[in-house]
């Protein structure tokens, strides 16, 4: 098929991206996981900038690298926190309400969470790069 359109570009700015690697759309609007941004970015479908939650850190609100996110039944916000090893759930205004496993080693821990999922009883998936694993909660 033929590209319809380009949205954002390699800049810091706002609706601009260093790094996407996750995207999860729901109904007009899409979520993306900005990797090199530490951030989430939130626009309409149509690349119109609504807002943006994070930072480079490892405290709430923050963010080192980002990879993917969905959105659950309950519209929350779920990233895997790559080098924070770590998944947060956020509402929709970015307000921290979980996070999942932390920096944890050893069974229950994992390290480098990257793809996930949502089951239909609403599980989520974790795909554990760093520990070979995926993890359910």
């Amino acid at each position: 098929g033929q590209q319809k359109r380009t949205i954002g570009c390699h800049r810091r700015g706002d609706g601009q991206f260093k790094g996407p690697c996750g995207l999860f759309i729901k109904g007009d609007v899409m979520y993306v996981a900005d990797s090199w941004n530490h951030c989430i970015q939130k626009l309409t479908t149509g690349g119109q900038f609504l807002q943006k939650f994070g930072q480079r850190g490892s405290g709430q609100r923050e963010f080192r690298y980002p990879r993917f996110i969905i959105v659950d039944e309950r519209n929350r916000l779920i990233v895997s926190d790559y080098d924070n090893h770590r998944v947060v759930i956020l509402d929709q205004a970015g307000t921290w309400l979980l996070t999942i496993n932390g920096n944890v080693t050893g069974s229950h821990g994992f390290q480098h969470p990257q793809g996930l999922a949502l089951d239909p009883q609403g599980n989520i998936h974790v795909a554990a790069y760093g520990s070979n694993t995926i993890k359910v909660f």
